[in-house]
C-alpha cells in the first residue's frame, strides 16, 4: 500500500514496485494524477481508521509514505491523539509514531521510500557542477549542520546561508515559500552582494525515522534556487532523495548550479 501526497516521489515509488513485481495499491491522501493500471482508493488523515481498513482490505504486506501531505493544525490533532492518546497539535516528527501504530494494526512492515525505489538516495560525492573551493565546502557543511539544527526543532528540512550566515530557515510553508522568501531578501538587498555564495541545504531531521519524509530536491528545486540567487545546493548524503535525477542535473548544469551530497558530522 502506498500512502501518497503530491509530487514526482509517487511516481517513482509506484514504477520501482511495478518493476519488482509487487501488486500495489495506492491511497490517495492527496489528489492523484490519472494512474493507469492502478487501484487508487481514496485516504482520509481525518478519519486514520479508515485508512488502516483499506489497508487490512489489502492484506498489504509492506507500507510506504510517499509525497508531500498539507496538514493543518485539526488533522493533526486527531492524527496525534490517534497514535499517542494526546490529542496535542503534533510536529512531523511526533506524527512520525504513528508508523508503529500502523504496523501494529495492520502487521505489515514500514518502508521508506528509499527502501522501494533504491536509487533515489544521494551520494556523498559531486552531484552536478563544479567541484567546490575548499571555502565553499566549509560553507556547506555550515550550512548542512544548521539545517540539521532546524530539524532539531521540528521546523523544517532546509536552510540557506550566506557564506557563513544562516539567513533564512524553512517552515511549515515548506522549501518553495522558503526560497520565494530568500529571492525577495535577494531583491531588496539584505543578501547576496557578498563574497559568500548563498547555499541551501537540506538535512533530515535527526529524531524522525528514516521511513517518514526525507528531504528532497528535483528539477523544480532547482530552477526556485536559481531565481533566488542560489548556486549551490547541498544536501546529507544518504538521507535525501533525488527525484527526476537526470532532468534535474540538467537543470543544475544549465544553471550554473553546484549539486553535492554531504555526510553530517
Amino acid at each position: 500500500s502506498i500512502l501518497a501526497g503530491t509530487g514526482s516521489l509517487v511516481t517513482h515509488v509506484i514504477e520501482a514496485a511495478q518493476r519488482a513485481g509487487d501488486e500495489i495499491q495506492v491511497i490517495a491522501l492527496m489528489p492523484q494524477p490519472d494512474r493507469p493500471g492502478v487501484t487508487v482508493l481514496p485516504g482520509d488523515t481525518r478519519d486514520p481508521m479508515s485508512i488502516i481498513r483499506t489497508i487490512r482490505a489489502f492484506r498489504s504486506t509492506h507500507i510506504t509514505l510517499a509525497g508531500g501531505v498539507t496538514l493543518g493544525d485539526r488533522a493533526r490533532e486527531g492524527l496525534s491523539e490517534f497514535a499517542t492518546g494526546s490529542p496535542a497539535a503534533a510536529g512531523d516528527a511526533v506524527l512520525s509514531k504513528m508508523s508503529a501504530v500502523v504496523r501494529t494494526m495492520t502487521g505489515a512492515r514500514i518502508l521508506g521510500a528509499h527502501e522501494v525505489a533504491r536509487d533515489l538516495l544521494a551520494p556523498n560525492d559531486r552531484i552536478a557542477g563544479a567541484d567546490l573551493t575548499g571555502q565553499q565546502l566549509k560553507s556547506a557543511r555550515i550550512a548542512i549542520a544548521a539545517a540539521r539544527d532546524i530539524g532539531r526543532l521540528d521546523l523544517g528540512q532546509a536552510v540557506v546561508v550566506a557564506g557563513a550566515r544562516v539567513v533564512a530557515a524553512e517552515d511549515v510553508g515548506g522549501t518553495d515559500e522558503l526560497l520565494h522568501r530568500v529571492a525577495r531578501h535577494r531583491q531588496e538587498g539584505r543578501i547576496g552582494d557578498g563574497v559568500g555564495p548563498l547555499i541551501l541545504a537540506k538535512a533530515a531531521k535527526p529524531q524522525q525515522p528514516l521511513s517518514v519524509d526525507l528531504p528532497a530536491i528535483g528539477p523544480d528545486t532547482v530552477a526556485k534556487a536559481a531565481e533566488a540567487g542560489i548556486s549551490i545546493i547541498a544536501v546529507e548524503a544518504g538521507k535525501t532523495l533525488l527525484l527526476e535525477r537526470a532532468a534535474m542535473i540538467e537543470a543544475a548544469e544549465k544553471r550554473g548550479i553546484a549539486i553535492l551530497g554531504l555526510k553530517y558530522g
